[in-house]
């Protein structure tokens, strides 16, 4: 008589090889996310920045793109308004970049002013280093004092 199925020995040796192959493979894993958390946060900050460079020129008035640091991190772009040119608008509305992607943020500064010319009358380029959940995530985004993002 023939039986068919799997013995207990069998299924003990699958359930061993899958935990090995988790064990190995879970830090690869959790690194690989935490360097794109990193590379997404810093895609949105580049993206803030030009977004306000372009609403100043557009809009002809000055344009502002503010942060905060720490592990509550928070990303906003304001400028006038096109109804009324006394109040201002938040441009895509307050990101709190941290939360969003697990980063940290340090910045050298609060906020990057640009005029209508689309440039930043600052004396001083603004850094941005961010710092993932783990080690192995850390970049910055460098903005010169001509309002241009450099990595």
């Amino acid at each position: 008589m023939r039986r068919l199925g799997f013995t207990t020995i069998e299924l003990l040796i699958v359930i061993v090889l899958i935990g090995v192959i988790v064990t190995i493979g879970f830090p690869r894993i959790r690194r690989t996310l935490d360097k794109t958390n990193v590379r997404s946060a810093r895609v949105y900050l580049s993206t803030a920045v030009a977004t306000a460079r372009a609403a100043a020129v557009q809009r002809g008035c000055r344009a502002v793109v503010h942060f905060t640091s720490g592990a509550s991190g928070t990303v906003w772009v304001t400028t006038c308004s096109r109804a009324n040119p006394a109040a201002l608008d938040t441009i895509g509305g307050v990101v709190q970049l941290a939360s969003r992607y697990n980063v940290t943020l340090a910045v050298t500064t609060d906020s990057i002013r640009f005029d209508p010319n689309g440039l930043s009358p600052e004396t001083a380029a603004a850094t941005i280093q961010i710092t993932g959940a783990t080690s192995y995530g850390h970049d910055s985004v460098y903005v010169n004092q001509l309002g241009k993002v450099v990595r």
